[in-house]
């Protein structure tokens, strides 16, 4: 049996020297005979620890690049889920923590069916599972129900072996949005729709219900107030219930428009998109003459809207409109841990403390601070958090937390 002690040692040995060594400079190194460190070597290249490259006669070997699966698996469109042969999760990616609307500390180490990807298992994918590894795997197509809603499923499941030699399982498998009928006939299949999209529409229904609430409310003041036109006694009062009126309309068309703005006409699936290019379209909306602008984000991408640069420009137009001194905005970038932290900051007055808890909330104060609040909700259905952390009286400061798989460098930045 081989000494775990020497092999551990030949292993940091490989380490310290990743372009490789041969049999003889492991062995003069570690002080041990050519036949043993020959021995304990293969032994790494059979558990797939270490490969061996040629150089002329010479045979040099190193350690095997290892890349962690979770930097591959949320590479894809699909949805991808990692079990081991009791069927429990090792691993599952971003596209199917959203379809299921559940986070990894609640189903990670798990078994898959006491999980809320239970529907994911019927008869068959059991019995599947089962016969691995001496299956080489399927492909099915079904239907996926989850709480109201019902996808057209196409799953692919294919045996894997873990490094420790323990087999598994990976599940690959996509979602498609149907529209059914009472008889529970699919009919006009929408293809294509993955589950981002079906969070943005999500986040896109509960704005809507939000701004018809809205709506409705304003319209009845509106209703309110031409009642009372009508018996009004006197010119002076009959002017003052103009006035209100007046506001009330001006008040409705703006949140129309912002509804507008930030909503549109069609519901789009977020993508990457350059934030130089995002601040580039989000400067010249504001007046900004005599303010000026640095930024440090050139070759960064976000997964994010197509439209978050509404999300800069209302930031621009707060620094404009309620800074008062503002004379330079700044936006820098940072890696923190993985994460992305963009900041936004200006060297006006800043926001008082006792706003800052309400800040992003609905109906905080008169118009621009609404944009804010549909700000953080067309962030937040990417993963991307904000918050402002200025100090009143030095300047704004807005931070913009970017998960870690939802940015990137592009291959072509110039440093």
């Amino acid at each position: 049996m081989a000494d775990r002690g020497d092999i551990d040692r030949i292993r940091e040995l490989l380490l310290l020297h990743p372009k490789g060594l041969t049999i003889e400079e492991v062995a003069q190194e570690l002080g041990i005979n050519r036949s043993t460190a020959s021995k304990y070597l293969n032994s790494l290249v059979f558990s797939g620890a270490a490969t061996i490259r040629k150089l002329g006669p010479a045979k040099l070997f190193y350690l095997r690049e290892h890349l962690p699966l979770k930097h591959l698996i949320n590479c894809t469109n699909d949805c991808i889920l990692i079990l081991d042969s009791d069927m429990v999760i090792q691993e599952i990616n971003e596209n199917a923590l959203l379809l299921f609307d559940t986070a990894p500390e609640k189903i990670m180490g798990f078994q898959a069916l006491h999980t809320p990807l239970a529907p994911l298992f019927d008869e068959d994918t059991c019995q599947l599972l089962k016969s691995l590894p001496e299956s080489s795997g399927a492909e099915s197509t079904g239907r996926l129900t989850l709480g109201c809603i019902t996808w057209k499923l196409t799953k692919k499941i294919v045996p894997l072996v873990f490094q420790s030699g323990n087999f598994g399982a990976g599940i690959i498998f996509r979602v498609a949005r149907v529209a059914e009928t009472a008889s529970d006939t699919p009919q006009h299949p929408q293809e294509g729709i993955d589950p981002m999209y079906a969070r943005a529409c999500r986040q896109s229904s509960q704005l809507n219900t939000l701004f018809r609430r809205f709506s409705q409310n304003q319209l009845s003041l509106a209703i309110d107030s031409l009642k009372k036109m009508k018996q009004a006694g006197n010119p002076g009062m009959l002017r003052e219930l103009l006035d209100e009126e007046a506001l009330i309309l001006e008040n409705l068309r703006f949140h129309l428009n912002l509804l507008e703005e930030y909503l549109g006409e069609e519901i789009r699936a977020p993508g990457w998109y350059s934030l130089e290019d995002i601040l580039s379209r989000a400067l010249p909306l504001q007046k900004m003459a005599h303010i000026r602008f640095f930024s440090d984000v050139r070759g960064i991408e976000v997964f994010t809207d197509r439209d978050c640069g509404r999300i800069f420009s209302t930031l621009l137009e707060n620094s404009i409109i309620h800074g008062k001194k503002v004379t330079s905005i700044r936006v820098i970038s940072r890696e923190k841990d993985g994460d992305l932290s963009i900041t936004y900051e200006d060297d006006g007055i800043g926001i008082p403390d006792k706003d800052k808890p309400s800040l992003f909330e609905w109906g905080h104060g008169i118009h621009k601070a609404h944009s804010l609040f549909l700000s953080r909700q067309m962030l937040a259905i990417t993963d991307i958090s904000i918050k402002e952390t200025g100090t009143f009286g030095k300047g704004a400061r807005f931070e913009l937390s970017v998960p870690a798989v939802r940015w990137r460098i592009k291959k072509d930045r110039k440093v």
